[in-house]
């Protein structure tokens, strides 16, 4: 069984800090003001109002307002600047420790604060993974992964924790009601517009979480997460206010919600722009036109909106366009543009997203809880169902392979030594065996040339009902009872396809939404933007044998064969696959039976509900 053990308890040991160098014990005593704060590679220069200067890692959460104090025991703590403020350390550096078991191999990963040049570079080179890959503004803090393997970069992984946009639908659903947090002194009756602009603060976002391609689908970005929300509990802090909320809104939810582990929940979906994209530019552009200018203040939204409509005034001048002519534009919906209109327009166009939250004192906790059973948003509580209903089954199979001997005086030397008289010559490769096919993951294994691939087939084609496209190979018989009705059947098989389309149009040529195709996408362990739309021929091997786990499921069969399972894979991928097959086998109810001879490596992660151990002569053996 796949084991992840916690030993985050060392996350505020004291460790040597050379990003970190007061002068002697100055700051020992009262809180010190903080004058000025600079960034400079991997380090963040502190100055007081004193004078004295102080280095840091690159992204501690001290601020140009915030006060510093050197605690007895070599810890620095920082306050805001409120007298109210509650302090939180900043020395040593946050970090907390995981070992994962990957097929066997315990793994020790380290999701820490950046303090070092190559911690930097490495989080530097993981960003160009994501699809936004911007520095961020306003507050915000990273924590990296790092691991220690030769096969990998030591850092697979990133997490950004960042203030809050001040408007957020979904949140504000949640949130207006009276809530009051003893624990940190916050209280309101309810979330307006004064009450935002006075505790957006109380509440810090996951705004990126950036795992290496190779290894997604083990469990990093689940743990990342957990991290994000420890890491926010202890140290998170803006203006002398301490955080209550955590939330994360991200397209990818929509399809892998990985955050749920952690223990966020979905409290529903921001609004996009679609219904008000083409009046608000409308109104905008023309008052431009008319030689108004565009209207002051107005918070977030109409700064965002003056900004795409500055986007549109400078294409249109481009273009020579009127009003009416960028709006007809606009009013197309994003797939229809052209290259050219796409990059030129891209930023314009936001879709509704998936939002999730995550109360981190008691009283938030509370609060969601209570606040959310009240919704009568389906999706908030959403379940999947099982089924575990026999779906066929199969007894006394018998599987016998015959053909006549070579006619060749080599052959008939050996004939005559081992006395082999025979027109044919028969072989028994299953004897008598009974299967009940129900949802759920059958591992069938055995050395090489005892019939495993030869059985799957053979399944395939008395589960379906005997049908033309799944024939037998020549010269084997086959008899078996089957007393339910054929099922819908899919053999996983290696691509073979037009190489220069992407994963997203093999899927949707196959029948599946663009929607379910990236959950299927995702499910397979390919859950990053750029590899949905990335040709196939510059994909991994890796990575095309996970497309064509997501081209199988995308069939939507009962039953799903897999020969020669994972046999190409390196460990990492390995425990992918099993992983998001497993799920994805009982979220679905379907069944799958799997073909391999490296049964050892792939056991602890597939976790099957049932072993078939062909043996010689049509023997065979069930375990559990």
């Amino acid at each position: 069984m796949t084991a992840v053990e916690d030993s985050s308890r060392a996350k505020n040991e004291k460790i040597d800090s050379p990003a970190f160098s007061p002068s002697g014990d100055s700051l020992l005593g009262p809180w010190k003001k903080v004058a000025r704060r600079t960034v400079e590679n991997n380090e963040v220069k502190i100055v007081l109002e004193n004078g004295e200067m102080l280095k840091f890692h690159r992204f501690a959460l001290v601020g140009s307002k915030d006060s510093i104090r050197l605690e007895p025991d070599s810890k620095v703590s920082v306050s805001g600047p409120k007298e109210s403020s509650q302090s939180v350390t900043v020395r040593p550096v946050w970090r907390m420790q995981k070992t994962i078991t990957i097929c066997g191999q315990k793994i020790k990963t380290i999701i820490k604060e950046i303090e070092k040049e190559d911690e930097l570079a490495g989080y530097e080179a993981l960003r160009q993974h994501h699809y936004r890959n911007g520095k961020g503004v306003a507050r915000r803090a990273l924590l990296i992964a790092k691991i220690n393997t030769k096969d990998l970069p030591k850092v697979i992984g990133f997490v950004e924790i960042s203030s809050c946009f001040l408007v957020n639908t979904p949140r504000k659903q949640i949130l207006n009601a009276p809530f009051k947090d003893d624990e940190y002194g916050i209280e309101w009756k309810q979330w307006d517009m004064e009450t935002a602009k006075d505790y957006t603060n109380v509440i810090a976002r996951i705004s990126r979480c950036v795992v290496y391609p190779e290894v997604r689908g083990i469990g990093i970005a689940g743990i990342l997460a957990e991290a994000a929300k420890r890491f926010t509990i202890d140290r998170w802090h803006i203006g002398g206010l301490r955080p209550s909320f955590l939330e994360i809104t991200a397209e990818m939810l929509r399809y892998w919600p990985f955050v749920e582990k952690a223990g966020f929940i979905k409290v529903g979906e921001t609004e996009g722009n679609g219904k008000r994209l083409e009046k608000s530019m409308h109104y905008l552009l023309q008052r431009k036109q008319n030689e108004q200018g565009f209207p002051k203040g107005g918070g977030g939204i109409l700064s965002m909106h003056r900004s795409h409509a500055s986007l549109l005034e400078n294409l249109m001048k481009e273009r020579n366009y009127s009003v009416e002519d960028i709006i007809t534009h606009i009013k197309k919906t994003p797939e229809k543009l052209s290259i050219k209109d796409w990059v030129a327009l891209h930023g314009i166009y936001r879709r509704p997203k998936p939002v999730y939250m995550l109360g981190l004192t008691s009283d938030a906790k509370k609060h969601l809880s209570e606040r959310l059973k009240k919704s009568s948003d389906d999706e908030v509580a959403h379940t999947r169902k099982r089924s575990r209903e026999v779906l066929f089954r199969l007894n006394k199979i018998d599987i016998k392979a015959s053909c006549k001997p070579a006619n060749s005086p080599e052959a008939r030397q050996i004939q005559e030594a081992f006395n082999i008289v025979s027109e044919r010559l028969e072989t028994v490769i299953v004897s008598k065996l009974d299967i009940d096919l129900r949802g759920g993951i059958i591992m069938v294994t055995g050395a090489s040339g005892s019939g495993k691939s030869l059985l799957l087939n053979t399944l395939a084609w008395h589960a379906s009902g005997r049908k033309k496209e799944w024939k037998l190979p020549p010269k084997i018989q086959s008899e078996a009872c089957m007393d339910t009705p054929p099922t819908k059947v899919e053999m996983m098989t290696p691509l073979s396809c037009d190489k220069s389309l992407s994963p997203i149009a093999l899927l949707m040529a196959i029948g599946a939404s663009l929607e379910e195709s990236m959950h299927l996408l995702a499910a397979a362990g390919l859950g990053e933007a750029q590899l949905f739309v990335r040709p196939v021929k510059t994909l991994s091997s890796g990575q095309r044998y996970r497309l064509s786990l997501a081209l199988a499921l995308a069939k939507k069969p009962n039953l799903l064969l897999i020969d020669e399972f994972c046999e190409p894979l390196d460990n990492y991928a390995v425990a992918a696959v099993c992983r998001r097959l497993r799920k994805e086998v009982q979220h679905r109810g379907i069944i799958a039976i799997v073909a391999t001879i490296n049964d050892e490596r792939i056991l602890s992660e597939l976790r099957p509900q049932h072993i078939l151990r062909l043996l010689p002569n049509g023997w065979h053996k069930w375990e559990k």
